[in-house]
């Protein structure tokens, strides 16, 4: 039996949890644009080749002169009337408005795009990854030994469903199991724990960001989480091994580790429940490969660090409009992840960085996440991003700190005694937030100097045009 329980969830949080059973029943794609948010109206339409024309209410069209030059018009009405439908979509409320409880559905090949969902653009802009029923029907089959759910488990749906691993590993493995999800709406710390509490949820996933919260919140409030959590799977960023080792000390409940991206459909890796690493990704998933590759693919043992490369049915079969960046990503059916790290003996994987994240500085590469977590060991210090800021023909080591009661030179002070010297950070800036996507990853390209929002459409005077 398949349940739902909904806590104050608004119209657009229904529309999301149907779109993707009602896009499949009929065999279309699911989403071309990447929402900003829950209930917001703005959307990033990308990698998109036909010309279009958005226009005001009063504006004047000739529609036979478009018609004639092959461009789509959308008027957007005056506010109190509604938003222009964007080219070939079908919003919420119309689909609803029409719908019927006749219908037969369509039958789609296992090859056919399902989905696609935007990556996050922590590095780079957003890429639309085409993701197939095959690759959402196989990521429940291989995850199922590792995310120990059934139609007696009670899930907090917190992650939102326009991101792989609230759509692949919570929406779809809750309803294909017959779990009970319950959906938070608004999330915030005490908003998570009450809806834990309150339905005597049994299991939690959720990215490292919302569990070092919930740890925040539970120590101040002098709480531990409900016996009823089983166990608690945290995925989308690395999470430091200190934290982790705090999280189960403090609240009395495991904190499994899993790895995965929006091109593997999320999971391809997961900590076995009976014998966790703390600080690794786990083991690969029955039926994935994982190895770590040099600058040329050829395989490194044990210990050396190289890039993280996958080959599993939940690949991605690439990215929309992008035909070479497919190619430059998918090499001998090896999904390179751009992710760096290592495997140990035991055959457990390890994340270091990203790839583009790595600072080069006197000839080292150096790794801003040892430096991040490092500073996070630090009691005033609460969120850290390190980044490498170009001088002259130098990269400089930086970091963004929110933190209270505490100085620069203190936390320089603080590397040093812990860090090489060329690894310690040169100038620490102090922010009331960092910069961070929809799901809660911090956009480090947003912290360099030269960023400019593509988003944004400046004004330029005459002589400029």
């Amino acid at each position: 039996m398949r349940r739902l329980r909904v806590i104050d969830a608004p119209e657009t949080d229904v529309g999301d949890l149907l779109a993707l059973p009602a896009a499949v029943a009929e065999s279309k794609i699911l989403s071309p644009f990447l929402m900003s948010a829950h209930g917001d109206d703005t959307v990033i339409v990308q990698s998109i080749t036909r010309k279009g024309l958005l226009a005001g209410a009063e504006v004047e069209i000739d529609f036979d002169k478009a018609k004639e030059k092959g461009i789509d018009v959308a008027i957007k009405p005056r506010s109190y009337r509604g938003s222009a439908d964007l080219i070939d979509t079908v919003s919420y409320k119309k689909l609803i408005s029409k719908s019927s409880e006749k219908f037969e559905p369509h039958r789609s090949d296992r090859d056919e795009v399902a989905c696609i969902l935007y990556t996050s653009g922590t590095t780079a802009s957003p890429k639309g990854i085409l993701l197939t029923h095959q690759n959402f029907v196989v990521e429940t089959r291989l995850t199922k030994p590792r995310i120990d759910v059934d139609e007696t488990d009670i899930l907090v749906a917190v992650l939102p469903f326009f991101h792989v691993f609230g759509l692949a590993n919570v929406l779809i493995t809750g309803f294909e199991c017959g779990a009970c999800l319950v959906l938070v709406s608004r999330y915030t710390p005490k908003n998570l724990y009450n809806a834990v509490k309150r339905f005597r949820a049994t299991v939690l996933l959720a990215i490292p960001t919302m569990f070092v919260h919930l740890l925040k919140f539970c120590g101040l409030m002098k709480i531990q989480l409900p016996k009823t959590l089983r166990y608690c799977l945290s995925g989308g960023a690395p999470f430091p091994k200190h934290l982790v080792e705090q999280f189960e000390t403090s609240l009395g409940t495991q904190l499994i580790e899993g790895y995965g991206l929006t091109e593997t459909t999320s999971a391809v890796s997961v900590n076995p429940e009976e014998k966790p690493k703390p600080g690794s990704i786990g083991t690969p998933l029955p039926g994935v490969e994982m190895k770590v590759v040099d600058q040329r693919s050829n395989e490194l043992p044990p210990h050396q660090i190289g890039e993280i490369a996958v080959r599993s049915p939940t690949v991605t079969k690439g990215y929309h409009n992008l035909p070479e960046e497919t190619e430059n990503t998918i090499k001998g059916g090896f999904f390179h992840t751009g992710d760096l790290g290592y495997r140990d003996e035991e055959g457990y994987f390890y994340v270091t960085d990203r790839k583009k994240d790595i600072i080069i500085s006197a000839g080292e590469n150096i790794s801003p996440r040892e430096i991040e977590e490092t500073l996070l060991g630090h009691t005033r210090v609460q969120e850290v991003a390190v980044i490498g800021i170009q001088r002259d023909e130098r990269e400089l080591i930086k970091a963004f700190v929110v933190g209270h009661e505490v100085t620069e030179k203190e936390l320089i002070e603080f590397c040093r005694e812990r860090l090489a010297p060329f690894k310690t950070p040169k100038s620490i800036e102090f922010r009331e937030t960092l910069p961070k996507s929809v799901t809660g990853k911090v956009l480090k390209r947003e912290l360099h100097p030269d960023y400019r929002d593509e988003r944004v459409i400046e004004r330029r005077s005459v002589e400029n045009v």
